[in-house]
């Protein structure tokens, strides 16, 4: 019980919940993609449940996200595309396997819910009461997570294509929210 079979025990678990989600996956499973024996993977992190949260990405998508809000657009949809890039997880494409497939999905649904739209509300200075900006770059930036790690799509353009392309998208909403104040 040493910390790299904790290590290998959250990286198999990351990787198996992100490609089949919460359900279809089980410690055994978990165990094996790890090479260590599933009442090891219980002993550390005590249930299914606890192994599941503790995968949940934690860099946050806004963390150094030090630019002004005229390269705001652009900066989301470049950290998007710089994660597929180097395999890393993308927390926008993880949204709605997160909040779907897990033990409590309204609790989820709720706690995602205002997480992102918090975080963008306060990034693009969206003070309208239903947050109708935020709530926007939040569904363009789920759907660029998705699109590109689900789809493909945008594969075969050029990097900084889509990052001016898609990033102008986004920009809108982010600047009708500055207009709206």
């Amino acid at each position: 019980m040493n910390s790299t079979s904790r290590d290998r025990i959250l990286g198999a678990a990351g990787r198996l919940f992100g490609e089949r989600g919460y359900r279809a996956v089980t410690v055994r499973d978990i165990a094996l993609e790890a090479g260590v024996s599933a009442s090891l993977v219980m002993k550390l992190f005590l249930s299914k449940e606890k192994l599941y949260a503790a995968v949940q990405p934690e860099e946050s998508v806004f963390a150094e996200l030090d630019v002004p809000t005229t390269e705001l657009g652009e900066a989301l949809v470049f950290r998007v595309l710089m994660r597929r890039e180097r395999g890393m997880q993308e927390p926008w494409a993880t949204i709605p396997l997160a909040v779907l497939d897990s033990p409590n999905p309204g609790a989820t649904r709720s706690e995602v819910r205002e997480r992102y739209l918090d975080a963008i509300a306060q990034l693009i200075g969206d003070t309208t009461s239903d947050r109708r900006f935020a709530s926007t770059v939040t569904a363009l930036m789920t759907g660029f997570g998705e699109a590109v790690r689900t789809l493909g799509l945008f594969d075969s353009w050029d990097f900084d294509e889509v990052v001016e392309h898609y990033g102008a998208i986004v920009q809108t909403q982010i600047d009708a929210s500055k207009a709206a104040r």
